[in-house]
């Protein structure tokens, strides 16, 4: 199948590719039932993204020109003239707006399977290295109890009754204190706090706030996959920057700011997920120099720097910005409870009143019941204590994964040993993907995340992401012992991988 894509061409990429293979089957040089290239093979061949290709495909399939066959490939279908037919005379007949088209929603929609992969009964049979997120069993449900029936028996009217959509308050002056001790310019006029619904509402809000269409912003590689799904989601384009030991590789960073490929920036400076690498002070330095050389937004994920198990947390990137280029973000949700859905951003106090304004706009105020009760938690002295209990614990897992990773890893694998968060990542000898390997560790009751699911392209490498938090100390020692054993089976008969692929080929194609 010979394509010709124009990158210079004002028509869309996706649209290029569509309207050629509409030609080539109504020049009957793509006959009914021929194969064609997979995703990931034209994607290599045209030297694009695989979301585009993916969107070419999309629209064909919609226009029943072609369809996916499980387990097979992508075929033309067996009437593709009919349905090409149908469809320009549709577009003739409906052009000027006339009633008889249906809605077309597939231009709108993008693959659904970036989201997670397929879930079935018996995933809960096996060792789950997947979830990094606090482990239920620890959530202090006795004095979270007592706290919010406290509440209820004397309530307040402005716990259920819309409030201000800065937030409630007492937790806005908190996280104020908080972010001062961190050591961030929190005077009038420096920053300001809005609390929000969590992270991703917060990327979200400030995203449409710095962003123009068509803009772009470079993310670490690789990345947490609940930020790339905000991007996806949200259309914005990605450029990944590659990463090392000290984290994010900020000469490379420079040169995509140079040629104006980029409109922001997003990191994950500190336990970053999913390596769990700390940024050098020598990259942060030369992150800040870059920002203020090219007025380029910096947002932090502050995800999770109390989840610190030894040594001193850096403060956050915030801490160091004198020119007002970072926009902080930090969350309860890794560290309390996921379900509160409580977060916030430190901003520059000169933005702060827009952003406040889109967020009334977009949903007016957060629960001040949740956002009270949090800030009783905080102040009766439990969220500390609640801190210092998890971590010790979160740590002894830790210690007991990155153990038996000395015991069991074969030769060719490593890892760096995390001093904060909930996973670590692990790197592959060159030969061995994540997806096949998934395939295989699957059977013998393992679970882990792939490297295509922190991807911005969802392409595979040779590495995976092991979570501990969630894994009781007997399963992480067995469930390592297992992964181990079924890495070095591969490493001594690579053809192995092979059956391990197919599991997985139709969704990740």
């Amino acid at each position: 199948m010979d394509l010709r894509i124009d990158k210079d061409s004002e028509q869309p990429i996706y649209e290029q590719i569509r309207r050629q293979i509409v030609q080539l089957v109504r020049d009957g040089l793509l006959p009914p039932g021929s194969k064609i290239p997979s995703v990931r093979q034209l994607a290599l061949k045209l030297g694009v993204g695989k979301n585009t290709v993916s969107q070419a495909y999309d629209e064909l399939s919609a226009e029943s020109i072609i369809e996916t066959r499980h387990g097979s490939g992508t075929y033309i279908t067996d009437s593709p003239g009919i349905a090409i037919e149908h469809n320009l005379r549709s577009q003739k007949e409906n052009g000027n707006g006339e009633a008889g088209q249906k809605m077309r929603w597939d231009p709108y929609n993008f693959r659904s399977e970036f989201f997670g992969l397929p879930r079935s009964p018996r995933d809960e049979e096996l060792i789950d290295f997947t979830q990094a997120s606090p482990d239920p069993e620890l959530f202090p449900f006795e004095r979270i109890k007592q706290v919010s029936a406290n509440m209820l028996w004397y309530p307040k009217e402005f716990f259920f009754d819309r409030g201000n959509a800065q937030g409630y308050q007492p937790l806005v002056e908190h996280l104020e204190k908080q972010m001062a001790l961190s050591g961030v310019a929190m005077a009038e006029g420096e920053n300001d706090i809005i609390i929000t619904a969590g992270f991703r509402r917060a990327l979200d809000l400030i995203l449409g706030f710095i962003l123009q269409p068509g803009q772009k912003v470079a993310v670490e590689v690789p990345s947490y996959s609940g930020l790339l799904n905000v991007l996806i989601a949200k259309r914005v384009g990605i450029e990944p920057v590659p990463m090392d030991s000290e984290g994010m590789d900020t000469a490379y960073l420079e040169g995509l700011v140079r040629r104006g490929e980029i409109s922001a920036v997003i990191t994950i400076p500190t336990y970053h997920n999913p390596t769990g690498i700390t940024m050098s002070q020598a990259r942060r330095e030369h992150l800040l120099e870059i920002a203020a050389r090219y007025n380029l937004p910096i947002i932090e994920d502050d995800w999770g720097r109390e989840l610190r198990y030894e040594g001193v947390a850096p403060p956050p990137l915030k801490a160091m910005d004198t020119g007002g280029h970072v926009i902080h973000i930090g969350t309860y949700s890794k560290v309390f409870l996921p379900g509160l859905r409580i977060g916030w951003m430190t901003i520059p106090s000169e933005i702060a009143v827009p952003q406040v304004r889109a967020k009334m706009g977009l949903d007016s105020s957060d629960s001040y019941f949740l956002q009270s009760l949090l800030h009783e938690f905080i102040i009766k002295g439990h969220f500390a204590k609640h801190v210092r209990k998890t971590l010790k614990e979160y740590k002894k897992r830790r210690n007991l994964m990155v153990d038996a990773l000395n015991a069991h890893l074969p030769p060719g694998c490593s890892f760096v040993e995390p001093h904060g968060g909930f996973s670590l990542w692990l790197n592959l000898p060159e030969n061995i993907q994540s997806l096949p390997l998934l395939g295989l560790a699957r059977k013998a009751d393992v679970d882990f995340t792939p490297a295509n699911m922190m991807m911005p392209e969802r392409n595979d490498m040779n590495g995976l992401r092991l979570s501990f938090s969630r894994v009781s100390p007997d399963d992480i020692e067995e469930g390592i012992k297992a992964l181990c054993s079924v890495i070095k089976d591969c490493i001594d008969n690579p053809a192995l991988l092979k059956g391990g692929a197919h599991d997985f080929e139709d969704l990740y194609k």
